[in-house]
Order: C-alpha cells, then structure tokens, then sequence
C-alpha cells in the first residue's frame, strides 16, 4: 500500500465532501478512489469515513486524523518541490500583480532579463493600483507600495519609494514656493487617492505627526497622471522618488520642502505564506532586490 497516496485519497474525500466529486478532482475513478480509502482504514484498523448512499462523513477519529494528516502532506509536498526545484530550471507561469505606474517605469526591464535567461518561465501580469486577493486569484507574487496590514501575506521588504512635494518650476514662479507646510494651505493641490483618500496630508517633522487640510480641485488615482498635472503647471502633488527621478533630473520637476517627511514607503514583494518557496518566485524577488539595490 502507498501511505501517501492513500491519505491524499482520504483528505480529497474529506475536503469535497464525497467519493464522486473527490474522484473528479483527483482524476480517478469512483472505484479507485474507494479503494484506497479502504486501504487506509484496513492499514489503521479503524473506520475513518462514515458513509450513506447520499452523505459521507468523518467519524471523530477520522476527523482527528485528517486535522493530522493535512500538514504531513503539506510538509510532503514541500519536500518534494524543494528537490525539485534545485535540479531544474524555473518553468510554468508566474502570475504578478503590480501597481500599473510603478510596473510600466520600472518592473519591465526585470521581466525582460529574467524571460531572456529562463525562455521556459511565462510571465502572466496583473497591473492595478487595486489590491487584488492573491490567493484567491492564484496570483504568486504581489509588489505594493505603502505601509502594509495584511499579515495573512509573506513580505519581503525590496527598497524605500519615499514621497516627494513637487511643483513646475512656472507653478512656483506663479504662485511662490511655499516655505513651511501651513504654506501649502495657500496652494492648489493636486490629490492621489493611492496615498491619501482625503483631500488633506500627513507630514512628520521631527517627533511630531501633523496632518494639514488642502484645497485642490483635482483628484485621481494614478501617480503618473499627477506627474502629469505637475508638468502641466497645475499645482503641487505628492510624488514617489521613482516616478520624477528623470523630470527633476532634467530640471522639469522641483522638489519642496525636502526637510519635512510626507509619507514614507517602501516597495513590499508580497505572497502567500508557505514552506517551501518555489524557484520561479525566489527567482523573481532576488531579481528584484538584485535590480534596486545593485
């Protein structure tokens, strides 16, 4: 009798709450499936599955025993995966969720090299400033940007995204470039509802948080239509450094009031937890840390 194989056939009963439907889960037949279960009962000398010809059950030592069998299984199949994956090369499809700004500036050329040195790897990408449900998308890796509070998710830290005050330089020739952050109630202000939902932003100065009430008479949710905005002399906005490194660069961006802190991020590598990480998902963070921070 294959132990393993049995317990895999007696939690599919358990978890689909019959033989039928556990058969076509497994891709087996009735019969098989059955059979297996028997054996495992047979090998344990005990009834594990109470059985009708409408319902089937656990009995309550059939119950603790699943309880028992599922991380045994789990920790099998780690196993398994880990051997496998240290032989072979990344293969499959790696499902990616990323903010669509961040993504389309920076995330590409890291997808680009890892398609070239792993040809069997497939990248499937989800770009939305939404955060998605990885888990019941079947998504493997998320990137976020922000402070996290989902702690049912694996993060791994990749760098720091802080924000900056921008302006055009003709908006602060028009309407004067504010000294302190009160100066900032005098302006208009272009608002992200990625980084704040409130037409209104937190700044730290020091030990001491203050929150400030703005005027603006725009609001979106997309950091590069912000960036646009700026350019377009429409106000000050707040910006990631990532998105305004080459305008402020070029000098078409200017940065304010640098000495205050206005929401301080960083860039999350996110998945579920598990034991055994697989190698196309370590592949792609330790590219990722590997690209921002060379």
């Amino acid at each position: 009798m294959d132990t393993i194989t049995c317990m895999r056939a007696f939690t599919a009963v358990v978890e689909s709450g019959g033989f039928s439907s556990a058969a076509r889960k497994m891709r087996l037949s009735k019969n098989v499936l059955s059979k297996q279960v028997a054996q495992l009962e047979a090998s344990l000398n005990t009834r594990l599955l109470n059985r009708t010809t409408r319902h089937v059950s656990t009995t309550p030592t059939g119950q603790a025993y699943y309880e028992r069998c599922k991380p045994v299984l789990s920790e099998f199949e780690d196993l398994q995966s880990s051997i496998l994956d240290t032989h072979s090369q990344p293969k499959g499809v790696l499902r990616i969720t990323a903010p669509m700004s961040f993504a389309e500036l920076h995330l590409m050329p890291v997808i680009a090299e890892l398609s070239r040195q792993y040809p069997e790897l497939e990248f499937d990408l989800i770009l939305s400033d939404r955060k998605l449900d990885i888990v019941d998308l079947g998504i493997d890796v998320a990137l976020r940007i922000g402070n996290l509070t989902d702690s049912s998710l694996v993060a791994k830290k990749i760098i720091s995204a802080n924000t900056k005050l921008c302006a055009s330089p003709a908006y602060l020739k028009h309407a004067g470039t504010p000294k302190t952050p009160e100066d900032l109630t005098g302006h208009q202000c272009i608002f992200d509802t990625n980084i704040t939902h409130k037409k209104q932003w937190a700044y730290q100065h020091g030990d001491k948080l203050q929150n400030l009430k703005l005027n603006g008479s725009i609001t979106v949710n997309s950091v590069r239509a912000v960036k646009e905005l700026i350019l377009h002399d429409m106000g000050i906005g707040l910006c990631p450094e990532f998105v305004i490194n080459e305008d402020k660069q070029n000098k078409k961006i200017i940065t304010v009031l640098d000495d205050y802190d206005f929401y301080s991020m960083s860039l999350y590598a996110l998945y579920p937890h598990r034991r055994h990480l697989s190698a196309k998902v370590r592949l792609f963070i330790d590219a990722l840390v590997a690209h921002f921070n060379p």
